[in-house]
């Protein structure tokens, strides 16, 4: 696919509005994306694509709508290039006008900086990086290609007070928690990858007024978490309380129920061993917070599954509780979540900021 047909098919779906197409059209991701990179097959695979070894390969992919992971780090991946739809999305959902001043978190390869630029002029655009080599990489592309935002290294966290306020924050990694200093920097709309430790996959759209920021989530997206806010490790497996319990552990397989949960219970991280059945016949669900953790084992012959929990919380209880608070309100799906941060902290709602979601600790 020529990048130019992906430019026309975004177009006419929808996703290049507010003045987007003429930046995606003279700014392709090529110049983004370095000569090796690895991307998933349709089998589900990674494959390694190398420019000089499997150009057509490697060109086929930068031009395409996949996501692009650009660096490892003992085989977890630490920078990408997202697909380009999701991209445009998360621009169009800025609502950009012209004259806007934009703070992005996170430079990553500068792509998303090289197209705000375009868009809005380089000298409105600044953009944070908190991996110095990173950093240095994306300026040194975007100068390549004539545009000069004010890049720094830094904390994202931290925003970046200098050109503060900001009519418009976007952030390309995820977070539990929406940093005080986004809300206090910015006077207008942010658009931020959000999940908890048992579903990154969601996308707030937030109106700040430098004090209080408050929005819904608009859209499924998973991002790498921002430093600092990834969750827990896992402790060592250690033998707990036991008992039984009769909720299936398999309901909170799909994301809308895992991502409710989690909101319900913070702080704690999920994962699934399915042993060596893939369709789950045998598996078992952990818990943890870092600290405390729990597991529940599925076993298709029974009504009542073996629980552990070890430590202060009783992990499972509160997961039972939380996915149960989901059940009777029937299921409700990502975007009627919504989220109000301030400088007091953090309230997470369902559908109105006066109906907060209750947390089971």
């Amino acid at each position: 696919m020529a990048w130019s047909d992906l430019v026309t098919d975004l177009a006419n779906e929808g996703y290049l509005e507010a003045g987007w197409e003429p930046s995606f059209a003279a700014v392709p991701r090529r110049p983004f994306v370095s000569s090796r990179c690895w991307a998933h097959a349709e089998d589900g695979t990674v494959v390694e694509l190398d420019r000089e070894k499997r150009p057509r390969e490697w060109e086929e992919a930068v031009t395409s709508d996949v996501a692009l992971v650009l660096a490892k780090e003992d085989g977890r991946p630490t920078t990408s290039a997202s697909m380009p739809r999701m991209v445009a999305m998360m621009l169009r959902e800025l609502d950009v006008r012209d004259g806007n001043t934009l703070l992005e978190i996170g430079t990553g390869t500068g792509w998303n900086s090289a197209l705000a630029s375009h868009r809005l002029g380089s000298g409105s655009v600044t953009t944070v990086e908190v991996n110095a080599q990173f950093a240095e990489r994306a300026a040194a592309r975007l100068k390549a290609v004539g545009f000069a935002p004010h890049a720094v290294w830094g904390d994202g966290a931290e925003g970046w007070e200098a050109n503060a306020p900001y009519q418009r924050l976007i952030a390309t990694c995820a977070v539990q928690h929406v940093p005080c200093a986004w809300v206090a920097q910015t006077n207008g709309v942010m658009v931020i990858p959000w999940g908890n430790g048992m579903c990154n996959g969601a996308l707030l759209r937030l109106e700040s007024d430098g004090r209080t920021a408050t929005g819904k989530v608009v859209e499924e997206a998973s991002f790498m978490w921002m430093s600092g806010q990834a969750p827990a490790d896992w402790p060592e497996k250690t033998a707990g309380a036991a008992s039984r319990t009769d909720t299936d552990p398999r309901v909170l397989t799909p994301n809308e129920a895992r991502f409710a949960v989690g909101l319900g219970v913070p702080g704690c991280r999920y994962r699934v061993d399915w042993g060596d059945d893939p369709d789950g016949a045998d598996c078992t669900l952990w818990l943890t917070d870092g600290e405390s953790s729990a597991s529940v084992r599925y076993m298709p012959e029974g009504s009542a599954f073996p629980v552990q929990q070890a430590g202060a919380r009783n992990l499972w209880d509160e997961t039972e509780a939380a996915y149960r608070w989901w059940e009777e309100r029937g299921h409700p799906g990502l975007t009627r979540f919504g989220l109000t941060a301030n400088s007091d902290g953090e309230q997470v709602w369902l559908d109105s900021p006066d109906t907060p979601v209750p947390v089971h600790t």
